[in-house]
């Protein structure tokens, strides 16, 4: 029944003697083939929320207007993002004029290590405000170093040397981008996806798009995903005197840079008249925060994104949280951060809170609150389970609900509390069908995890085995099962092995060569 239904919702989406000529015969072929597209990832792909990536890897592309300092000032402080290297298009400014921008930008943020290549002067009338961003400092004085690559080979080197795929910010035209598929196709492969800043996709058109419309329209021909961002001219979505005022009030680095540039007599006075719209600073901020945006897809063009809305106060309220430096980049599904404050929890937690979070991270004590809430009662596996499951994530540099996972703790406590541990800390739950347990196999506190082509076991040591197996049983020899005293004890002891057991020492890792 379900594909009777598909196919008459196609039959009804076209007709096809409404198609006299082999031509048209095709277009209507293609509907065809984007509709039944469409379908199949709805019950495939769409059906799943994508996995959530604590970090990113990007490289910059920049025509250096003043919201490309803005927006690139917001990548740069954050510590979850990894530039790898920073290109200059024609734009905005020359190539060779942004790149002292940017070296100047770098200087303020004590940053490097990050290559700034070149990319070609295009033909054609510079934009009226490129006199005004000549004037704008982005900080210091500095030299005007630049790779001996081009922005093309530089952008080829990068994809080439990437361990993962990355994202391509751009910020300018798209003319780099569509010289490397020209010049070295094959690297197509290693782009995850492009975020670019354009006024309008539908139809094409914005001062990035008709800088250079031949790059623009061959990336847009290609296979890469493209998330097309723009500010949609709304009026209230300004960098105005109450986001330099927070600046003003904040020591962090990021505070002091855009304080710095906005107190230039050129830019005050274009800040006194609300000149400065949120443009390509909301690339960073759709980078970092996507759920604030409101993302539409094309359906004859399936790589194709762009926001049709966004959450204007939450996007101001990022912004604000980035410039104070309270800003979180742990990606909770509810909380904006998780609770710590101690009234918050039971009288026997509150004395490890402190110790805990400080011996092993956030991420630790959010896995663990988690799971013992998950799994209704503070046990040990449970713990071990969690601790193992943020160990896995960190010998992968992933976040959570991108490991596959093989556990060997079977269906019966107490190893079978490992399970629950493995799923709150991974992500990989029964519901995803990303935890599976291996079959005849003898059950332990041990578990294979996988991430693309690399397997991974983790097991708890045997002496750590043996001592909660000994506390089990001491339990059981003093008050049975059934008894408050023996629940009263194991929750005595998974406080004492949440505190003092580190996951760097508890277990014992090994590669695999698959799972088994």
């Amino acid at each position: 029944m379900k594909n009777t239904a598909i196919f008459i919702h196609i039959i009804d989406f076209i007709n096809i003697k409404d198609f006299p000529d082999i031509k048209l015969i095709k277009q209507a072929m293609r509907k065809i083939f984007i509709l039944i597209s469409i379908l199949l990832f709805s019950k495939t792909i769409w059906a799943q929320p994508l996995p959530v990536k604590l970090k990113h890897t990007i490289i910059i592309d920049t025509d250096c207007a003043i919201d490309d300092m803005r927006a690139i000032s917001l990548l740069l402080s954050r510590p979850e993002i990894t530039i790898k290297a920073i290109l200059l298009s024609d734009g905005s400014l020359s190539p060779i004029e942004g790149a002292g921008k940017v070296n100047s930008l770098l200087k303020e943020f004590k940053v490097d290590n990050i290559p700034v290549a070149c990319g070609d002067l295009l033909n054609g009338i510079n934009p009226p405000w490129r006199e005004f961003n000549r004037q704008i400092n982005w900080g210091k004085e500095s030299d005007n170093h630049v790779t001996e690559l081009n922005a093309v080979d530089c952008l080829r080197e990068n994809l080439k040397n990437a361990n993962e795929k990355v994202i391509l910010v751009c910020l300018g035209p798209l003319t780099n981008i569509a010289q490397l598929m020209i010049k070295d196709p094959g690297l197509v492969a290693k782009i995850e996806r492009i975020i670019w800043y354009n006024e309008s996709v539908k139809p094409l058109q914005g001062f990035n798009y008709e800088r250079d419309k031949m790059s623009a329209n061959l990336v847009f021909k290609s296979i890469v995903r493209i998330d097309v961002i723009a500010n949609l001219n709304k009026d209230n979505i300004l960098f105005d005197s109450t986001i330099l005022t927070v600046c003003r009030q904040s020591n962090t680095r990021l505070a002091t840079v855009l304080r710095n540039v906005f107190s230039q007599p050129s830019v005050i006075e274009k800040l006194q008249q609300n000149h400065f719209k949120l443009c390509d600073d909301l690339v960073a901020l759709y980078l970092t925060n996507p759920e604030l945006f409101d993302i539409n897809i094309i359906t004859d063009e399936l790589n194709v994104r762009y926001n049709k809305d966004y959450n204007v106060p939450g996007i101001k309220q990022a912004m604000t949280d980035m410039i104070n430096g309270t800003y979180f980049s742990e990606r909770n599904i509810v909380f904006n951060r998780f609770p710590v404050q101690h009234e918050l929890f039971n009288y026997d937690i509150r004395p490890i809170i402190d110790s805990a979070i400080a011996r092993y991270g956030d991420e630790e004590w959010k896995a663990n609150v988690m799971t013992d809430e998950f799994h209704r009662h503070l046990g040990v596996f449970s713990i071990v389970g969690a601790k193992m499951g943020i160990k896995a994530r960190e010998l992968f540099g992933v976040g959570s609900d991108l490991l596959e996972v093989t556990s060997y703790a079977g269906t019966k406590p107490p190893y079978s509390c490992l399970n629950d541990g493995i799923q709150v800390s991974t992500g990989a739950t029964l519901g995803m069908g990303t935890i599976h347990l291996a079959s005849r196999s003898k059950t332990k506190p041990s578990a294979i995890f996988t991430y693309k082509d690399r397997s991974i076991r983790i097991s708890l040591k045997k002496e750590y085995l043996e001592k909660v197996d000994a506390d089990i049983n001491e339990g059981i020899r003093k008050f049975g099962l059934m008894d408050d005293g023996y629940w009263k004890l194991i929750r005595h002891n998974a406080l004492k092995y949440w505190v003092e057991w580190d996951r760097n020492k508890i277990f014992d890792i090994e590669e695999v060569s698959h799972k088994n």
